[in-house]
């Protein structure tokens, strides 16, 4: 039986999580660059850099948590890496201070995503699995949740303040993800990992079937259109629309607002259908709101779009988490650390598909992301088609 003093706990811990980079996210460059001095060329390289340690160290985590007698003991482990990093740019306020948190620390509270997801799914797993599907679609829209809240307070304490002061409230939120997960440690039932007469040597191997393999390459096509969407959007409205930056604000409050309780009606959903039959048809709802938004012609056509896009959006980042969870099968750890993974590769691609972009205006992206999506659903289908046939409960 699930004890909901331990949701409570991982609740708090990932909505904590969520915090610390919504607020710290959209002023990492201002600091870096405008506070610190670094080049565009630096600051590149630093971020490429901890996106790489992010994507080595979440394998590097995932494949240990599977052999772990007690997965809280990661969970601990990302969270303090957190407070380090996040601490480390707000108390040294330089630029060497700066890359080594980045590049050596940071990486690590990236990965508390992952270990938090990897760590809930074994858990529901073990105690009511009929149910787990739907626990994580109410876990991620707890994340969701805090981009929703924080940004707004972030940008107005960095307005009161200065813009260090967002790292200082990423180091907090990291601090209370490390009390969150420690208070696990006064209840026994929390503890979840390898069994005591287990060994790693017991653990099924770690293989990806074809048709899973199919649905990695589904689920990363339409990451890098949704990386495309986020880097393209803002660029859109004050570009090609002529908008405001206060716009922008309203249309991604607008999107995560409609997304959150979207993800939860995909989670009972996914109770029922296939994950690829889901993710699938969320990849042409997007495709189709990208191709609407290459024809927009005023922001409040835009704004009404966003509807599409949250419904495509809620379920491309919370059933992709528990399908990516399928991929090894007995390997809960190792297939959530595929979630950062195929996140990295698609903000590296989606990085390098905007460089190539030869046009001044932004709209002609969309389309790029509109045939990634269509290319993303055909990848999914097939996964369907080559997966062995199960009862859905």
């Amino acid at each position: 039986m699930v004890d909901p003093r331990i949701t409570g706990l991982v609740a708090t811990n990932i909505f904590l999580s969520g915090a610390a980079f919504a607020a710290m996210t959209p002023y990492r460059a201002i600091v870096g660059v405008e506070t610190l001095g670094l080049s565009n060329a630096a600051f590149g390289l630093v971020m490429a850099l901890n996106a790489l340690g992010a994507s080595m160290i979440a394998v590097l985590l995932g494949w240990i948590s599977d052999k772990v007698r007690d997965r809280r003991i990661l969970v601990l482990l990302c969270a303090a890496g957190g407070v380090l990093g996040f601490g480390l740019v707000w108390a040294v306020r330089t630029p060497v201070g700066f890359a080594t948190a980045f590049c050596l620390l940071v990486p690590f509270g990236n990965a508390l995503f992952s270990q938090s997801f990897s760590y809930s799914r074994a858990y529901y797993d073990r105690e009511t699995p009929s149910r787990s599907q739907l626990v994580m679609s109410f876990l991620r829209t707890v994340f969701t949740l805090a981009w929703i809240i924080v940004p707004p307070l972030a940008g107005w304490l960095a307005a009161r303040t200065s813009a260090y002061s967002v790292f200082g409230i990423s180091a907090a939120a990291h601090l209370g993800c490390t009390l969150a997960v420690a208070l696990l440690w006064t209840m026994p039932d929390a503890r979840v990992g390898l069994k005591h007469r287990s060994s790693p040597q017991d653990m099924a191997p770690a293989r990806i079937s074809m048709g899973h393999r199919y649905g990695v390459v589904g689920v990363a096509l339409s990451m890098i259109a949704l990386q495309l969407n986020i880097s393209v959007l803002p660029l859109v409205i004050i570009r090609d629309l002529d908008g405001t930056l206060g716009q922008v604000g309203i249309v991604s409050a607008v999107a995560a607002a409609i997304e959150a309780p979207i993800m939860i009606g995909w989670g009972y959903l996914a109770l029922r259908r296939r994950k690829e039959s889901i993710l699938s048809i969320a990849c042409v709802v997007f495709a189709f709101y990208f191709a609407l938004v290459s024809l927009a012609g005023s922001f409040v056509q835009l704004l009404l779009l966003q509807v599409l896009a949250a419904i495509a959006i809620a379920a491309l980042i919370s059933i992709n988490i528990s399908y990516l969870q399928e991929a090894i099968p007995g390997r809960i750890g190792l297939s959530t650390s595929l979630v950062d993974v195929t996140t990295i590769v698609a903000s590296l691609s989606a990085a390098a598909i905007f460089a190539a972009n030869p046009f001044e205006a932004y709209a002609p992206l969309m389309a790029v992301a509109a045939v990634l999506c269509i290319a993303g659903s055909a990848a999914l289908m097939l996964a369907r088609r080559s997966a062995p046939v199960v009862q859905i409960r």
